[in-house]
């Protein structure tokens, strides 16, 4: 599903709605806020999927998570909410762009289990 290099796509009855070479929670939280209804029942398949991607995702109403790399977190989630899931290699965290840390839309989202409050707390943090 991810080919030309692209970072995520999301589908929907065969049709690709989004797809973006870009990266991060950023670009799929823009996508969120500008075409949220549009989104549900559609598929999501991304490169890396953390737990702050995989309560984008739950708030949104996608049928479906494909994720190149996916967090035990992330994975938690998903199984806790039944929700179809695939992905290649799991991994215990997702790290910042340098790989010295947890990556700050993880930490902020760490305690957080509600889709709703999660998106809050990456749109305050995306959208200042």
């Amino acid at each position: 599903m991810l080919k030309n290099d692209l970072s995520f796509v999301i589908v929907k009855n065969g049709e690709i709605l989004f797809e973006s070479r870009e990266g991060g929670v950023r670009k799929i939280l823009e996508t969120v806020r500008d075409h949220g209804q549009k989104l549900v029942n559609s598929a999501l398949a991304d490169k890396v999927v953390g737990k702050a991607v995989m309560l984008i995702a739950l708030k949104v109403g996608f049928d479906s998570i494909y994720a190149k790399i996916l967090s035990k977190s992330a994975l938690d989630i998903a199984s806790k909410a039944n929700k179809s899931l695939v992905f290649d290699e799991v991994v215990e965290s997702i790290l910042n762009k340098d790989g010295t840390d947890i990556c700050p839309f993880e930490k902020s989202v760490k305690f957080v289990e509600d889709p709703e409050i999660a998106y809050n707390i990456l749109c305050k943090m995306v959208f200042k």
